[in-house]
């Protein structure tokens, strides 16, 4: 990808007013997380047929966030050897104890992994991301990025449970070229549609990790851009998922799922089909030692043969299976091994029944605050 320089202007900028910032801004809480990782990633498919056979990745992710009374303020921004991209930037309100507003670009609450990870490499167990949880620019077929207004609430029930429900409304990504393509504060020129999403979980400690619940999302996918899709005619694709999820530890194995039924109404200058298919994630988790972690995750998506809206990302993997090892060591330091099998992708270009991809990483972060 190319990397984008035009974000280095509003960041100066905005860096310059928060370290300059008055005295009510000063005595608020300021957090400040750096997140860095890089490594290797072989692919034994020739570049002729797949992706690269090598390559080396390094990021670099800012978070920073601020409190103060009732407000609530959060950017995140990612510099990477592939990308340079304002990631998150919103703007919130708290009223009363159980409610929170957002206004902004935010991640859709409808991702579960992006809502527990953002884009911190060292937070997340394993190297990689399932398909329905991969951001837009790295093979994501589901908006993951959403710019409008988000609304947090949380309901007690008995005991220490309770239900939270998030709903989020703004402009969804644009489908461009083997990629969706998410709003952009500095590129406004694209046609973009609206979408919608919805959580609920159900917590039995709002404190604690452990949550399982449903997510819901709507889009209207606009097209721009993208060769196969003008090639048919398709002019945008209105999007439905619905689907259950867990994320749930017990002692040293911890749990992460999530399927989700996808039905696409594929609308055409003078008709409109639909194509729908499943796809979904199995990641399990289990703490070894004190330092050592050993995972694995079985991926799988239905129709990849039969989907229009799946051949318009030839490069987003379907079908894999994943096992890895994870050692945590020093402070806020770990080192990761991941092997892969890879089945299937969702535009099926790729003519073998498998191939094998091995991916090592380095991963950190410091956290500061003030």
């Amino acid at each position: 990808m190319t990397i984008y320089t035009r974000y280095w202007i509003p960041l100066a900028v905005m860096l310059a007013i928060l370290f300059n910032a008055p005295r009510a801004w000063s005595e608020g809480r300021h957090d400040f997380l750096f997140f860095l990782s890089a490594g290797p990633t072989y692919n034994d498919v020739s570049p002729e047929s797949g992706p690269d056979g090598y390559d080396f990745v390094v990021d670099a992710d800012f978070l920073y966030s601020y409190q103060y009374n009732r407000f609530r303020f959060l950017a995140e921004y990612l510099l990477s050897s592939d990308e340079s991209e304002l990631e998150r930037f919103k703007l919130g309100w708290q009223s009363g104890e159980e409610t929170l507003g957002w206004i902004g670009r935010f991640h859709t609450p409808s991702r579960i992994w992006n809502s527990i990870y953002h884009h911190g490499q060292y937070m997340q167990t394993s190297i990689s991301r399932p398909l329905i949880e991969q951001f837009e620019d790295d093979g994501g077929v589901l908006p993951t990025h959403i710019t409008g207004l988000m609304l947090e609430t949380y309901n007690k029930l008995k005991g220490a449970a309770g239900l939270e429900i998030l709903l989020s409304f703004g402009a969804a990504p644009y489908i461009g070229e083997h990629e969706l393509k998410p709003f952009d504060f500095l590129d406004t020129d694209y046609d973009r549609g609206p979408g919608a999403d919805l959580r609920l979980a159900y917590l039995p400690d709002r404190f604690g990790e452990n949550q399982a619940g449903l997510v819901m999302s709507w889009a209207d996918l606009r097209i721009n851009g993208n060769q196969t899709a003008e090639q048919i005619g398709l002019q945008r694709v209105e999007q439905y998922t619905i689907g259950p999820y867990i994320v749930w530890n017990w002692q040293e194995l911890r749990i992460l799922g999530n399927l989700l039924y996808v039905v696409n109404q594929d609308k055409y200058q003078t008709q409109t089909l639909k194509d729908s298919f499943a796809t979904g994630y199995l990641q399990a988790e289990y703490q070894l030692h004190q330092d050592w972690t050993l995972y694995g995750r079985l991926e799988e998506t239905t129709n990849t043969d039969s989907s229009v809206y799946l051949k318009l990302f030839p490069n987003s993997i379907a079908d894999r299976q994943v096992l890895g090892l994870r050692f945590d060591f020093e402070k806020r330091h770990a080192l990761t091994l991941e092997l892969a099998r890879i089945f299937e992708f969702a535009g099926d270009e790729i003519q073998t029944d498998q191939f094998r991809q091995v991916m090592f990483q380095w991963s950190t972060f410091v956290p500061w605050a003030w």
